[in-house]
């Protein structure tokens, strides 16, 4: 489970870089990409949110299901970002 967990907040911390590599974009410098632009950090910096509590969560190995589910557009782009994280201890009998 432990593997799993690392994994799962890599995989996290690796949108999260992705992210904000793409912060600086062509798209960005119009006038409608401000108002893009400004949701966007917004979005990374919930997503960062969520990477946090999901590795606080893991470290204290607790049972958690979590949802991070987040939609961004203007006339020219669209992003959107699913991401489910969950952990159960299971009972062995």
């Amino acid at each position: 489970m432990t593997s799993f967990m690392h994994k799962l907040a890599e995989g996290l911390r690796t949108r999260e870089q992705y992210l904000e590599e793409h912060s600086e974009h062509p798209i960005f410098e119009t006038e409608e990409g401000d108002i893009f632009k400004e949701q966007y950090d917004d979005l990374v910096t919930e997503l960062k949110e969520f990477s946090n509590r999901v590795g606080d969560l893991a470290a204290a190995g607790e049972d958690f299901d979590e949802r991070f589910e987040r939609e961004i557009s203007d006339s020219n782009e669209h992003l959107s970002i699913k991401i489910d994280a969950w952990a159960k201890n299971l009972d062995k009998k």
